[in-house]
């Protein structure tokens, strides 16, 4: 099977190494950097160390299917520059792909938990691994070519309440910790964090409940700052590293659709602006 991967982001590169083993796999890249992998790529997983190599492009091929593994911010660019057919997978955080159609192109949607982060630009460490839910708006797909190459991928009949629960979760801790600069953990150590996450889950429950869905937000967010107690948001880690955070894709699209079903939103609002200010004011690299 031949398989694309747009994006050499960290969890590009892992979907890269996993799905190698059984399948002729090309990633895309930027143009110009081709031959940063040609001595090519490091993977870390627990303690032990793997290169692996896979045909590397600066252009969309044609192939059986694609995993579009970029930043949700970056996807639009991505429909829009290169030539994308057939099935796609579409392994983003928060809401604003389910907005963005492209002619010929049939949608998939990844919502996972699987962690992973970059070392260097050919180096990448997987750091834990979660779930791996996948749906579609167009009829079901066989997910055996994923779990033949250890991806413990499972179908999911209704991906929009996956992807409207992660993006819940995220929209608690991920602004909360890149404005007050902490671990996931201090949320619920903090009695002023978490009444601020109280305040930002009820809000957002109200949301749902509203749309339908009963997603036990509290519990699950809970249930993340436990066992990532330790762990540095990515979207703190943007801040600290003065690039763009997917803002606009988690809170802002929930704050969206707030405003389509009639709520304020008071506290989501709030947690965006400010967010959006202290990335107006680090050196943001697009």
């Amino acid at each position: 099977m031949k398989i694309g991967v747009i994006g050499p982001g960290s969890m590009g590169m892992v979907l890269s190494y996993f799905l190698q083993k059984k399948n002729d796999v090309v990633l895309v890249v930027k143009k110009g950097e081709i031959g940063f992998y040609d001595n090519g790529i490091v993977i870390r997983d627990g303690g032990k160390e793997e290169k692996f190599a896979v045909n590397v492009s600066d252009k969309s091929e044609d192939t059986d299917i694609t995993f579009v593994a970029v930043k949700s911010y970056d996807l639009e660019g991505v429909f829009r520059d290169y030539d994308l057919k057939g099935k796609a997978v579409l392994v983003q955080n928060g809401l604003s792909h389910l907005r963005m159609e492209k002619s010929g192109l049939t949608k998939i949607y990844a919502v996972t938990t699987w962690g992973a982060r970059k070392i260097s630009k050919t180096d990448v460490e997987l750091t834990g691994r979660g779930y791996f839910r996948v749906g579609s708006h167009s009829g079901k797909m066989d997910l055996t070519f994923l779990r033949d190459t250890g991806i413990n991928a499972e179908w999911v009949d209704n991906i929009d309440e996956e992807l409207y629960r992660k993006a819940a979760i995220n929209a608690v801790i991920n602004p909360i910790t890149a404005l007050f600069g902490v671990k996931n953990g201090e949320i619920t150590r903090n009695r002023e964090l978490r009444e601020i996450a109280s305040k930002t889950i009820g809000e957002l429950e109200e949301l749902f409940s509203k749309l339908g869905y009963d997603l036990e937000i509290e519990k699950n967010v809970l249930e993340t700052c436990r066992v990532t107690a330790e762990n540095t948001s990515s979207m703190l880690q943007d801040i600290q590293h003065g690039r763009r955070s997917e803002i606009d894709s988690i809170t802002g699209e929930i704050i969206t659709l707030g405003r389509e079903n009639g709520l304020e939103m008071k506290i989501n609002n709030f947690l965006y602006d400010s967010v959006k200010f202290l990335q107006s004011h680090s050196r943001v690299q697009n």
